[in-house]
């Protein structure tokens, strides 16, 4: 097993300055803290977590918490990437995640607190909390109130919280606007109120700015989104394509709430006649690998889950080596990827 000691002698850097890239503490220059990471690699090099404790008498743990609820409950893409995001922050600092998981469907109350219970007797050095609402923001003050800190991945910035959420509401200003630059003026909006409120308010920003009519299709009956499957979000965007076609002046493009509903319309829009992009260009969210296999390939407002993850592991690091004093929120902007629908 290598040691602190074979990396410092291939790397031709002291023993101190090797731990402190390890470790992700104190100053190191950006070619030694590269070299370290190389040749760490190239040895295979493991932290000794156990021996660490004993020295410092700290847990090198961290509990990461996902709530789970009928939408994901099988398991989802864009979590999975925020966990590694998290994961290989906090293992180039040698901590280690575990996950645990609240079943908002199924577990009773007492079992969730049973569980939320059992994490902080283990003391964890911190916590990092996956999604929104009351139950998030309860663990989160349940956590600081046992002394662990505690970092949210929100949807949006919550108050007197350390969070990091990822900037919906531009991501889909920008999107309006880059129709805008292809000549698009009747860009419209698919979703569903109450579950995607940053992003029609990223809609009507842009299209104000722009001194374009606002379009929204929001079924009321499509209100339940959260509780049914992808399938049925696809079907959702079969069905809004005709009422998208049906209207008296048919937008020239539409920015859907998701990847799936996004494919949907296509699809709809493709048993209509209705050619993609010629008469009608289409935006998606979230960069789902569908979105690369539709046909044309989707244009979509890609969530950078890794970032945000990866930022939420170094706010909590900052948190648990008392380098952050106030209370943030960070941002994370998203991107356009372009691909042949517009």
């Amino acid at each position: 097993m290598s040691s602190l000691k074979d990396i410092a002698k291939r790397t031709g850097l002291s023993i101190n300055t090797v731990s402190r890239a390890i470790r992700g503490q104190g100053y190191v220059s950006e070619g030694a803290r590269e070299k370290v990471a190389r040749i760490s690699t190239k040895l295979s090099y493991q932290p000794n977590r156990a021996a660490r404790s004993l020295r410092s008498r700290k847990n090198f743990e961290i509990a990461v918490v996902s709530l789970l609820g009928a939408g994901n409950s099988s398991g989802d893409q864009l979590l999975m990437e925020k966990f590694i995001g998290i994961k290989r922050r906090l293992s180039a600092s040698s901590y280690e995640m575990n996950l645990h998981f609240l079943d908002m469907e199924s577990d009773s109350e007492s079992l969730k607190l049973e569980l939320l219970e059992d994490i902080a007797g283990h003391r964890p050095s911190g916590i990092i909390v996956i999604g929104d609402g009351k139950p998030c923001k309860s663990i989160y003050r349940m956590m600081e109130a046992e002394k662990i800190p505690a970092v949210l991945i929100s949807y949006d910035v919550i108050p007197k919280m350390d969070c990091v959420y990822i900037d919906r509401l531009m991501g889909v200003r920008d999107a309006v606007h880059y129709l805008a630059e292809k000549g698009r003026s009747r860009i419209a909006f698919a979703g569903f109120y109450g579950i995607c409120c940053n992003r029609i308010r990223g809609y009507r920003k842009a299209v104000k700015e722009l001194g374009l009519k606002e379009i929204i299709f929001s079924e009321p009956s499509y209100s339940c989104i959260s509780s049914i499957n992808l399938e049925r979000i696809f079907h959702l965007g079969v069905a809004m394509s005709r009422d998208i076609a049906g209207t008296r002046i048919t937008p020239d493009a539409v920015i859907a709430y998701s990847d799936y509903l996004a494919a949907g319309l296509i699809a709809g829009f493709h048993d209509l006649s209705i050619s993609i992009p010629e008469e009608m260009a289409v935006i998606g969210f979230d960069n789902r690998e569908l979105a690369a296999f539709t046909s044309p390939g989707l244009t979509t407002i890609a969530q950078p889950n890794f970032k945000a993850g990866e930022l939420a592991a170094e706010m909590l690091l900052g948190k648990i080596d008392r380098l952050r004093k106030r209370v943030s929120a960070v941002g994370v902007p998203m991107r356009l990827k372009i691909r042949s629908s517009t």
